[in-house]
């Protein structure tokens, strides 16, 4: 397989030498039983952006929710393997899940808003779950909408359903 990084050109086994900020190890994953995944290794070296290809349905979603452990929140869902992350296992026992997600993120192809949070509380989850506070909410708030273009189409609606 080969791998194209800044006009360079390396094999997928040269990579394998960088330094890795996020790297899976043996990943196999199942859903209720059926082995959907199987000994995939990958690094993602520091400074580097990867894209991951393929058709829908060969598994980038279900490999990508392994690096920030969303795949654990999935009923029936069951992983072997390594995820590091600047060197330490994400599935370690003494490793905070919410922790991790503050530093490995997901970005979904569909919005999917909490069904039971209004559009503020939404805006401001991410910050509740992290612990920390922020002196004018509001103000956050209006900031945040009115940057993602929305604030004329919700500014009334705020307390509605996020959905």
């Amino acid at each position: 397989m080969e791998v194209s990084l800044d006009t360079q050109t390396a094999t997928s086994s040269q990579l394998l030498n960088e330094d890795a900020h996020l790297e899976a190890r043996n990943i196999n994953v199942w859903f209720s039983g059926k082995h959907v995944l199987a000994d995939v290794n990958l690094q993602f070296p520091r400074n580097s952006v990867t894209a991951l290809i393929g058709p829908s349905g060969c598994g980038k979603s279900t490999f990508i929710r392994t690096l920030d452990r969303m795949h654990e929140l999935i009923p029936g869902a069951q992983l072997s393997g390594e995820v590091l992350f600047n060197g330490k296992d994400i599935y370690g026992p003494a490793i905070d899940p919410i922790s991790v997600r503050l530093d490995i993120g997901m970005v979904f192809q569909k919005p999917n808003p909490f069904p039971t949070m209004t559009i503020r509380e939404k805006v401001l989850s991410g910050l509740k779950l992290s612990g920390r506070k922020v002196r004018d909410e509001d103000s956050l708030v209006e900031s945040c909408i009115t940057r993602a273009s929305l604030w004329p189409e919700v500014k009334d609606r705020l307390n509605s359903s996020a959905g």
